[in-house]
């Protein structure tokens, strides 16, 4: 994976944990937090595994869906998900 790819999927990332921070319970934010720390470890191996990714990313886009101040969030996220080639399925 490009690291520029990396770079725009850490972003919307940082991005998508304010927007939880802002609008979920301190619950839901622990449960952001560690699908958060996945994709973190994900992104610092030499060779991302895309899949890993596509299922860590999409569970924090279906977390944020529902919220109406994230949904620049969520589409930043989709945007770094398609550029990089890592599968989306939150939007379905």
């Amino acid at each position: 994976m490009e690291r520029a790819h990396i770079d725009s999927i850490r972003e919307a990332v940082r991005k998508a944990e304010r927007a939880a921070r802002a609008a979920l319970d301190s619950c839901d934010v622990d449960d952001v937090d560690e699908v958060i720390a996945s994709v973190e470890q994900e992104l610092s191996r030499p060779n991302p595994n895309k899949n890993a990714l596509s299922t860590y990313l999409n569970s924090l886009a279906r977390s944020l869906r529902s919220l109406p101040s994230a949904q620049g969030v969520c589409d930043q996220l989709d945007s770094a998900m398609r550029d990089a080639g890592v599968p989306t399925t939150w939007a379905r």
